[in-house]
């Protein structure tokens, strides 16, 4: 059954998965935002092309922990497979019409059609190398299970959509992205926050009273100095 959250389609891995994206991707938008400021340009191009770095940082970042991984076709980006799904890690480029227009090339399309790698013999995430020595008849049967189970279908894809300017990363979205056969258009199922800027609240006009509660203060009025009982006063 193709899963209708990324809570559903990561199973165990959700936290862990959770950190390693906001971490890895909030690490490389202050890198992009640090040069855009240094190199005093007047265009966003350099700070936009991050989007190739965050699939690079992603999949070595979990690659550490020894996440498998899938070469998508014909680009060749390298993605994470986490719990038998695909994280595409994209920025969502502002002139677009956000994660409708995702699959806007035949790189991206593919990435809906890719096949689930052979079971591994031991569950990657943290401290995946010393669960390895562990219960070794245990592995082997959940194994054959896995292999017994294994449908050649094609893996959920787990879309991680990053909103971003030059000055501020302003939130990071997920969600199990459907593709539209007949319209090109791409949904998010159970499409949720994973991480969200904080309110700008200490701004210069925070003591000025709101004119939509409480009586608001007449200004003071006092004649000008020359204006006295001399009708002809300037």
């Amino acid at each position: 059954m193709h899963p209708v959250s990324a809570t559903e389609a990561l199973g165990r891995h959700i936290d862990f998965a959770r950190d390693l994206l906001v971490k890895t991707i909030r690490y490389r938008h202050d890198r992009f935002a640090e040069a855009h400021v240094v190199s005093e340009s007047r265009y966003g191009n350099g700070f936009g092309a991050q989007w190739r770095d965050l699939l690079d940082d992603t999949a070595e970042a979990f690659q550490q922990h020894a996440y498998q991984t899938h070469r998508l076709m014909p680009a060749g980006y390298k993605l994470p497979i986490v719990n038998n799904c695909l994280v595409y890690v994209w920025r969502v480029p502002d002139s677009s019409r956000g994660v409708e227009a995702f699959a806007s090339s035949p790189t991206r399309i593919n990435g809906f059609s890719a096949v689930p790698p052979q079971p591994m013999l031991f569950e990657p995430g943290p401290g995946a190398v010393d669960d390895a020595t562990t219960d070794h008849d245990q592995q082997l049967s959940e194994l054959t299970d896995a292999l017994e189970e294994a449908a050649v279908t094609a893996m959920p894809l787990v879309l991680v959509a990053v909103q971003s300017s030059p000055s501020q990363l302003q939130k990071i979205e997920w969600g199990v992205a459907e593709l539209n056969a007949e319209t090109g258009d791409v949904s998010l199922n159970g499409r949720a926050m994973l991480w969200l800027a904080e309110l700008q609240t200490e701004t210069p006009a925070k003591d000025v009273a709101s004119f939509d509660s409480g009586v608001p203060t007449p200004p003071v009025l006092e004649p000008r100095k020359q204006e006295g009982t001399d009708p002809n006063a300037r």
